[in-house]
């Protein structure tokens, strides 16, 4: 904790700039974070960047936790994906589940279980893991890989978007948010597509068959409601029949995990035994 700005650490491997889809598209490339010395069989966690869907890149968020992962005998890929104003929505969720394509193909020459892929992810990062988690096998969002399986372990999405519509008016300024995912981030109005933008919203994809779920957000986020994530949880709960945990952190703003803090910790030590937990669960079924 001396140290918030050393976000590497010891004994992890971090290999870099893999291409996870034909084409060379610049943005198509993911790393890998492993145990140094290789491994195998170990669990993989997909770590999903943040940036409002128009920045942000593989290497630059949610350190903390990949290497304390990482560290532990798992397995973390951190893929780039196309972004908006020039991609529209679903090209971002495409790439995710691209990259997870890729994984499920590819990563046990790396030493990774094939079969255990977890999701975590901040910001729209949280918003493209909850989708990742509820659309799963969704033909529409696989193009060119229809038949990959594509169900997720568990999701851990931090501080995410769960209503593009707003139509809880929990967002404070949702007309003014809903004028900008316009504008930017999806392909066409509210009117024009409804269903579209249904889609976009993880608070309308909410499923019975949804994997385990750890939600975490900050009773101060200035950016994403508190009170949305609250919903969703409450939805999600209502007709999940997995485990639905939620984590409301007192005081916490967006990014909060960013860096290493005393905060920052206890939220990577949380998801760690919650994912440890799924895994140790799925072990003995």
């Amino acid at each position: 904790l001396a140290l918030p700005f050393a976000l590497r650490a010891p004994g992890v491997e971090w290999l870099k700039d893999i291409a996870y889809a034909d084409g060379g598209h610049e943005r198509h490339v993911l790393d890998i974070y492993r145990p140094t010395g290789g491994c195998a069989g170990a669990p993989v966690l997909l770590q999903i960047h943040g940036g409002g869907w128009v920045v942000g890149n593989k290497h630059e968020q949610a350190l903390p936790l990949v290497y304390h992962l990482a560290a532990r005998g798992w397995i973390v890929v951190t893929p780039n994906y196309r972004l908006s104003p020039k991609a529209r929505f679903p090209d971002h969720l495409v790439d995710c589940k691209r990259a997870f394509a890729w994984i499920r193909a590819n990563i046990a020459t790396y030493g990774g279980d094939p079969s255990f892929v977890a999701v975590t992810g901040g910001s729209a990062g949280g918003h493209l893991t909850a989708l990742m988690g509820l659309t799963a096998t969704d033909s529409r969002l696989q193009p060119g890989f229809e038949s990959v399986d594509t169900r997720v372990a568990a999701c851990v999405p931090f501080y995410g978007v769960y209503d593009f519509v707003d139509r809880h008016g929990l967002k404070g300024s949702g007309a003014e948010m809903v004028r900008w995912l316009e504008k930017t981030v999806m392909p066409c109005s509210v009117q024009t597509d409804p269903a579209l933008w249904d889609l976009a919203s993880p608070i309308e994809q909410v499923r019975a068959d949804a994997p385990p779920f750890f939600v975490l957000h900050g009773t101060h986020d200035s950016l994403a409601s508190v009170d949305e994530a609250r919903l969703f949880v409450e939805r999600l709960r209502k007709v999940s029949g997995n485990a639905v945990v939620y984590a409301e952190l007192p005081g916490a703003q967006h990014a909060w995990e960013i860096f290493r803090s005393a905060r920052a910790m206890h939220s990577v030590h949380a998801v760690t035994r919650f994912l440890e937990w799924v895994h140790a669960h799925r072990a003995r079924d």
